[in-house]
């Protein structure tokens, strides 16, 4: 009878932990320099499928009020994988160098538990695409470990004081453009870390390890769908 009970409390507890799972929003942060796929992830992560490449001069903008651009409001999505349910809210940024700042911004003004920094095979071609994709991380990871936030009001203030997100995590985007064997090889072995397209990015990611501020780094392929619910679901299961 006791070993029974014992078993209706353990499946009482795992449904309430998935109930709560299912239903709990989580505050995502997704940002990156221009035309790395974040419009494409926020409309992915809105309604799964069959995505469009996005044409340049459709890239996200923001309006500028006096000498501020606009904070976008973040929407509510709902990632699954394998039966698993995440709820997530996330804005689409637009990633000019212009809008930098607004990354900030969003990740303190909405303490974003867990932050996206997305990339791709440019940023290991050099020139200047590869200068914004790594300067840019570079920027974030600086305001991160030195709180330097920009704060829009007394709220976002106080909370900004100790604000550090839980994770960080680096993904590089477009992976059926650069994905080969020895890709393939890591992925197989859980070692895709060593893969040298995170190169330009190891001496950033060493600083946030010594901050105390957890990394991960991915694949993804957000206009084919590939990779993504799973690593978001794994980012926020930590």
């Amino acid at each position: 009878m006791v070993a029974a009970s014992g078993s209706v409390l353990v499946g009482v507890a795992l449904y309430g932990k998935q109930a709560y799972n299912n239903w709990k929003s989580r505050r995502v942060g997704i940002y990156g320099a221009s035309m790395v796929g974040k419009t494409t992830l926020d409309k992915y992560m809105t309604t799964p499928g069959e995505m469009e490449e996005i044409p340049e001069h459709e890239r996200t903008k923001h309006f500028k009020i006096i000498t501020r651009y606009i904070l976008p409001k973040p929407t509510r999505k709902r990632v699954r994988w394998e039966g698993e349910r995440r709820v997530v809210h996330s804005a689409d940024i637009g990633g000019e160098e212009r809008f930098w700042n607004l990354w900030i911004d969003d990740m303190v003004n909405r303490q974003c538990e867990y932050v996206v920094f997305m990339f791709d095979d440019r940023a290991f071609k050099g020139g200047d695409d590869a200068l914004q994709q790594v300067g840019g991380f570079r920027f974030l990871v600086d305001n991160v470990i030195e709180r330097n936030y920009r704060y829009r009001n007394w709220k976002s203030w106080r909370k900004g004081k100790r604000y550090v997100p839980k994770m960080i995590l680096l993904v590089a985007n477009k992976a059926d453009r650069y994905f080969d064997a020895k890709a393939a090889q890591l992925w197989r072995e859980g070692r895709i870390g060593e893969h040298k397209i995170f190169d330009p990015f190891r001496e950033d990611l060493i600083r946030l390890q010594k901050a105390g501020v957890p990394t991960r780094r991915s694949f993804m392929a957000t206009r084919i769908g590939w990779n993504v619910e799973n690593t978001l679901l794994e980012m926020i299961d930590y």
